[in-house]
């Protein structure tokens, strides 16, 4: 997309919200100054309001992802995403009765700390070095989502803005700790929320009203969402966008430290639990309102489809070509919605950023030092890892392949290691016969059936081996004769049912077909079935602490008034703790 000459308001508004965020940073970094401390710098000396934490959580959730990749995906393969929402909804279930209750009373600094009380320290090393690895992945597709959109709708070149967007997230980040990053994460969500909400109105206003937008898309097969078809080899099906989705939320949601850091930076359970149900209904609101989004574009593009008219390089140009198309009679409009896509950006860079430093300091830094550091000390290797990891995304931001598409980019890098994560944190809290033999040879097992499928898949994608196979979109509207002009065979493209087919080539393996949506689930599951086996036949390590399980599969009773039984029934003492105020 050429340089599409944006109004001076335009550049007033996006550099008005980017300066908003800084100051925001530099206001908590130098003049709100606190102790300098890990627990003031991690978690906000604990004592964190409730609305900035969801705001930063919905905020660090919902990417750029979510505001280029998914509008794409409905355009071009149908509203079925809506059954992502089911996963979602899912996942929180889970970690408001399952998952939360145990990691907030034991209110480790780092959430891997767990795994050390639960296994041993080499399976609390090996998480956390996967993790990270896992979330650097993640952090490359937003930025590189995010700042090609915004680049390409500002007209600046995408090798200058990228470096400066992450320089600019990477010192707020060092300066601001967790109560900088989750102040500005709210303004971004305002940001973010207002500008698609906006659009939308806009985009239905301009199509002639939200009936018009069903009607349009219900004759373009984009509501052709019950589709149930059983075949693991399609893109995208009712049951599996539910499945993959339920898992990949769960190591979002439940098992994911940035997010869990946020929960224990509140001062009680109670809170906590408010957080957890507000954070799942405003996510889900704005995965709906991205949904919607896709369906208002294609109404605007349905007899005119912007990406054979104007011939896109990739399918992720299509939600910058609309806001720049529909915003130029609107000023300001297209500033703050490139301003809420960087923010959104931005605002899961701080925080993968600064939850990676904080597990990488305590996980596997601080056990190589010869002597224990002291807080203000510890504090400064935190912010020198959170510098060498901004560092690191700054460049290998320019090492990705979009070619499949960037929400199927996007599901294949987290997939190659996030059912790890969700596997060994499952494993250890609710199974009580869990061992580290049956957790490392799991999560091992896991590993390689992911990275095979992951890769497997992605390189047959790039390499044109598989294809997927979009729906109807068409020329004929267009203004013109672009059929000659074009070069192009039909003014019609695409499959007009209720499946999205996918065109193998004959020498493509049967594993390396299966979708991008299961490759997470099916990692989890083989993990799940390897640890429990290996567990089953072999003898636990130590004796259980039962605050490491479930409260509902905890065989001890509370006997004393506010207190719970910390062992588990072979211990011969039985040593009690306070509950730590959880309500």
């Amino acid at each position: 997309m050429e340089n599409s000459g944006l109004l001076w308001t335009d550049w007033a508004v996006f550099l008005i919200c980017l300066c908003l965020s800084a100051g925001i940073s530099l206001y908590y970094g130098f003049f709100k100054r606190k102790q300098n401390t890990v627990e003031e710098y991690l978690f906000g000396s604990k004592n964190m309001p409730t609305f900035p934490i969801c705001m930063s959580n919905m905020a660090s959730l919902v990417s750029s992802i979510t505001f280029i990749a998914m509008p794409t995906e409905a355009y071009y393969y149908g509203a079925q995403l809506l059954f992502m929402c089911l996963g979602i909804l899912t996942a929180e279930i889970l970690l408001y009765n399952f998952y939360l209750p145990v990691f907030y009373r034991l209110g480790y600094t780092s959430l891997f700390e767990y795994l050390e009380k639960r296994f041993n320290r080499p399976t609390r090393c090996f998480a956390s070095t996967v993790f990270s690895i896992t979330q650097m992945l993640y952090l490359l597709v937003v930025v590189f989502t995010a700042c090609t959109a915004v680049s390409r709708a500002l007209g600046v070149p995408f090798h200058i803005f990228t470096p400066f967007a992450c320089i600019f997230c990477t010192v707020y980040t060092l300066l601001s700790g967790l109560r900088g990053v989750v102040w500005a994460d709210t303004l971004q969500s305002a940001f973010m929320f207002s500008a698609v909400v906006i659009l939308i109105f806009i985009g239905v206003w301009n199509a002639g009203g939200i009936a018009n937008v069903v009607d349009i898309a219900d004759r373009g097969s984009r509501l052709h969402i019950f589709n149930f078809d059983p075949s693991p080899f399609t893109r995208n099906s009712a049951w599996m966008l539910y499945i993959g989705t339920l898992f990949l939320a769960m190591y979002n949601s439940c098992t994911n430290p940035a997010i869990i850091q946020r929960y224990l930076s509140l001062p009680n359970y109670s809170q906590t639990k408010i957080v957890v149900i507000t954070t799942a209904t405003a996510t889900l609101g704005i995965l709906s309102l991205a949904i919607l989004l896709g369906l208002v574009i294609y109404a605007t593009y349905y007899n005119c489809d912007p990406g054979l008219s104007k011939g896109f390089a990739a399918q992720n140009e299509l939600v910058p070509f609309f806001v720049v198309d529909i915003g130029r009679n609107i000023p300001g409009v297209t500033g703050l919605f490139l301003a809420g896509i960087l923010s959104a950006a931005l605002s899961t860079m701080s925080t993968v950023v600064n939850t990676i430093s904080g597990t990488t300091s305590e996980d596997l830094i601080k056990p190589l030092l010869r002597r224990k550091l002291t807080d203000s000390q510890m504090n400064l290797c935190i912010k020198s890892v959170v510098t060498v990891f901004g560092l690191i995304i700054t460049a290998a931001v320019f090492g990705l392949n979009t070619s499949g598409g960037v929400f199927q980019l996007y599901r294949t890098s987290v997939s190659l290691t996030s059912g790890m994560i969700v596997f060994i944190f499952t494993f250890g809290i609710f199974y009580n016969r869990a061992n580290t033999k049956g957790a490392i040879i799991g999560s091992l097992v896991g590993i390689l059936v992911t990275v095979t499928l992951g890769l497997g898949n992605q390189a047959a994608i790039t390499s044109g081996q598989i294809k997927y196979i979009h729906k109807v979109i068409t020329v004929e509207g267009c203004p013109g004769n672009l059929t000659q002009s074009l070069g192009l065979n039909a003014t019609t493209v695409g499959y007009n049912g209720y499946e999205t087919p996918v065109t193998f080539a004959d020498d493509v393996p049967y594993p390396f077909r299966i979708s991008f949506n299961l490759t997470t689930t099916i990692g989890v599951i083989v993990s799940l079935i390897v640890g429990c086996l290996v567990s089953h036949f072999t003898e636990p390590e130590k004796l259980l602490d039962e605050n490491l399980i479930i409260p509902q599969i905890r065989t001890k009773k509370p006997i004393l008034p506010g207190y719970d039984v910390v062992p588990s029934k072979e211990l011969k003492q039985i040593t009690t703790v306070p509950k730590s105020g959880v309500t």
